[in-house]
């Protein structure tokens, strides 16, 4: 079952968090509550003897400003239509380690392949309509259902820049650390999904920590990604690191290549023919 869900997982997050991107898992440290979207009131500690002055939060559309232009920019971004990802991914601490590689394509197609050691070859492939994948665990497969409303969610390839048109009800829940940065919680609610909780961070604008729930066929599953080793390249800036916390596993991405502008034939998302 592990393994299962480790196979299920890993490619799926390895386009979502190279994209920059359901019911978040609740945080261990809670975030604080707010009045209303732009003013938040701490609650006391025992290090506050008295309630501190309220903070004035700015509102979705100001961090989601700030967040396409710390990513580039709309028109940087969006000018680029494919994108090719070469990587390494492990699975800990189960101490499985593989090689994926990636490709992308404007609106929302996608084609991904890895290798694990032991385990061998596993495909996805989204072609717009249909999702499908192939392993030798698991056999083919289409996805259907929630599964598959989420891959078409995850493969959009503007995603970033449009997150307001993707996720009709967006609200800033207040502030929360994320390692030592101070963060801007923002709770995004798709349609036909669940919500998902988005961290940006304060000074940089950039999204450092999403949680979710990821839809594979051995259930549901919550998890905490979070966005490290932020680079730029050709004016737009990606994760070359991600990392997916889960309750029995953690999935560990590192990009060695990126290319955009890769020439792409519609035949590679499509279903192979049995």
């Amino acid at each position: 079952m592990k393994l299962k869900l480790a196979i299920s997982l890993t490619v799926l997050f390895f386009i979502a968090g190279n994209t920059f991107g359901q019911k978040p898992e609740p945080a261990k440290t809670p975030v604080k509550p707010v009045e209303s979207e732009t003013t938040k009131t701490p609650v006391k500690t025992a290090e506050t003897k008295s309630a501190p002055v309220p903070v004035k939060l700015p509102t979705t559309q100001e961090i989601l400003s700030k967040y396409v232009q710390a990513l580039g920019g709309r028109g940087t971004n969006e000018k680029i239509k494919t994108r090719m990802l070469k990587g390494t991914i492990e699975l800990a601490p189960m101490g499985i380690k593989g090689t994926v590689e990636s490709y992308m394509s404007a609106p929302d197609k996608s084609y991904t392949k890895s290798n694990l050691q032991g385990i061998g070859d596993i495909i996805e492939g989204f072609d717009g309509t249909t999702a499908w994948s192939s392993n030798a665990i698991q056999g083919s497969r289409d996805k259907e259902g929630e599964e598959l409303l989420q891959t078409k969610m995850i493969n959009i390839f503007h995603r970033e820049t449009n997150l307001e048109k993707l996720y009709p009800k967006m609200e800033v829940k207040g502030m929360e650390k994320v390692g030592d940065k101070d963060t801007y919680v923002v709770v995004a609610t798709p349609n036909g999904l669940a919500p998902e909780t988005f961290y940006f961070d304060v000074k940089s604008g950039l999204l450092v920590r999403a949680d979710s729930i990821l839809i594979s066929p051995e259930g549901k599953m919550p998890g905490k990604t979070f966005y490290e080793d932020i680079r730029e390249i050709d004016g737009i800036k990606l994760p070359y690191k991600v990392r997916v916390v889960l309750p029995q596993f953690e999935i560990i991405s590192n990009i060695t290549e990126v290319k955009h502008g890769v020439t792409l034939e519609e035949s590679k998302f499509a279903k192979p023919k049995s």
